[in-house]
């Protein structure tokens, strides 16, 4: 089972890159990040634009990965992002980008497996952009909460203008 290797490895990376006595410092953005992830997931949960999906059993769908994701995976990664972030301003966005890369790469692996998928108007290219978004503004939210938040809103009406979600899928 891929899920159960994927977190293994993020466990080892855990052990080996957390500063756990610092944990409380990126809690706040981790939070963040669940609470926009979890959005998403309500909003397009019948329209979705990317989704998991399990290779080695049935029952290992969208919404237990994706729970995998969000509570487990996605939060050790944002603590060794945000805890070893660079002072250096040039440095920082040389590391933002090799965490860009990462991301994308994976994201990209796992399509050409079939373990993601797109779908709505959505492709492997959208989630570049995504993440270079992504990134910063958590790196911001880490920093500067409010701010954060001001740029979510417009942030998060122009996702939905250009990825609208019938209306009829709300139900």
């Amino acid at each position: 089972m891929y899920l159960i290797l994927v977190i293994v490895v993020w466990i080892l990376f855990a052990h080996r890159f957390i500063d756990w006595s610092q944990w409380r410092k990126q809690y706040p953005t981790v939070l963040y990040f669940i609470a926009i992830n979890l959005t998403y997931n309500m909003l397009y949960f019948n329209h979705t634009l990317w989704a998991f999906r399990g290779i080695t059993a049935e029952w290992i769908n969208h919404s237990i990965i994706n729970l995998a994701f969000t509570y487990f995976i996605t939060p050790m990664a944002l603590i060794i992002y945000l805890q070893r972030y660079p002072q250096n301003k040039k440095h920082g966005y040389i590391y933002s980008a090799v965490w860009i890369g990462f991301f994308t790469i994976i994201q990209t692996l796992f399509a050409h497996k079939g373990m993601y998928v797109y779908d709505n108007g959505w492709n492997g290219w959208h989630n570049i952009w995504l993440n270079i978004i992504m990134f910063a503004v958590l790196r911001v939210h880490y920093r500067k909460p409010a701010m954060a938040m001001l740029i979510s809103l417009p942030a998060v009406v122009i996702f939905y203008l250009l990825f609208p979600v019938p209306l009829d899928s709300l139900k």
